[in-house]
């Protein structure tokens, strides 16, 4: 009969002899002291120079090979299917206990010791090319990885030029109503020198200078309009099927009230002394001076003047436009109500 003696290995921490293939104390779970063979994985006392199982020197350095851990070294070894049928190649880790099964030109991982390993909660059971395992144990990732990495970078650069050109536009409105804003101050101050680039289509005065014309402008007025409101009262009769008699008389009251009405459609001139209108009906000629007050509309403007009660409606004036340039470019603003009122108010301060 043969003897073995069977060669323990004991823990520095507590002093408990174990069996030599433990990784760690049975006593006190004190990771023992040993040294895990390159080849095949065995672990061996700390002062053995060569594999007590394969033989492979300790000595020599070998860098760690596992992608899960890089700190352990694979050992391949096959595992046998049913009569020979269904052999699997598979490489363990002496250090994780990661586990590769050989997949064609692939490799996947199947098990480890630590589940919470980040490698095992990315990779577990994907077949990866040799190519890939060694770009993860350098810091990489998989193909598959990389390629949802270059997508999602791809989208940030996208959101992230939209942000920028939407950031570009606002910063241009946001200078372009501040260029608005200070022309609309220097203009109702009267400090716009406004010159008028087509035709003027009326004979001017001693010093006076067209500053803008306004096509196809209408003329409204305020008009009276009276109706009459009426009945019959008194009591009906029947005297026969079909007809009736009323007793009673018809009394009837008439009713007046304003509406403003188109009364011309023309051409509206400022110059920097009057505002005129010149219609195929009617010609307005209102001095500067004698405005007492101007109503800005989205569409035109509505003047009342010194010895005249009603008011005088201009509309259409927001077709033309007014043209200047700020620091965000060229700028046409239309001539609304608000833009006219500005022009006039302006003049009206050089006249002073």
């Amino acid at each position: 009969m043969n003897l073995y003696k069977i060669k323990m290995i004991v823990c520095n921490n507590c002093g408990t002899e174990n069996p030599d293939n433990a990784r760690f104390c049975e006593e006190c779970g004190t990771e023992l002291d040993l040294i895990y063979c390159p080849s095949c994985g065995h672990g061996n006392t700390g002062d053995a120079k060569f594999c007590q199982e394969c033989g492979a020197s300790l000595t020599e350095e070998k860098d760690p090979d596992c992608p899960a851990c890089n700190t352990g070294f694979l050992t391949e070894s096959v595992h046998k299917g049913t009569l020979g049928i269904g052999d699997k190649v598979i490489y363990t880790c002496s250090h994780c206990g990661a586990v590769f099964e050989e997949k064609g030109d692939k490799y996947k991982l199947t098990r480890i010791h630590e589940l919470n390993n980040p490698i095992w909660q990315k990779y577990k059971n994907k077949p990866l090319t040799f190519e890939e395992w060694t770009r993860i144990a350098n810091g990489g990732v998989s193909d598959e990885e990389q390629r949802r990495i270059d997508r999602e970078h791809k989208q940030r650069e996208i959101q992230e030029a939209k942000a920028l050109e939407q950031r570009k536009k606002q910063e241009v409105e946001e200078q372009r109503n501040r260029d608005i804003n200070l022309f609309m101050d220097k203009l109702v101050n009267g400090n716009v020198n406004l010159t008028n680039s087509s035709t003027s289509p009326i004979i001017p005065k001693k010093n006076e200078k067209t500053n803008l014309v306004m096509n196809n402008v209408s003329f409204l007025e305020a008009r009276s309009v009276r109706q009459t409101i009426g009945g019959y009262g008194g009591p009906s009769f029947r005297v026969a099927k079909g007809v009736s008699f009323r007793l009673g008389g018809v009394s009837a009251r008439s009713v007046s009230h304003d509406e403003i009405k188109k009364i011309d459609q023309g051409t509206l001139i400022l110059t920097n002394k009057r505002l005129i209108f010149l219609g195929d009906k009617k010609t307005v000629n209102i001095d500067l001076r004698k405005i007492v007050a101007i109503e800005p509309f989205n569409d035109g403007i509505g003047s009342q003047r010194e010895n005249k009660q009603k008011t005088e409606y201009f509309t259409g004036t927001q077709n033309t436009s007014l043209n200047f340039t700020g620091e965000s470019g060229r700028i046409s603003l239309p001539l609304n109500g608000v833009v006219l009122r500005a022009a006039i108010m302006g003049n009206i301060a050089k006249l002073e």
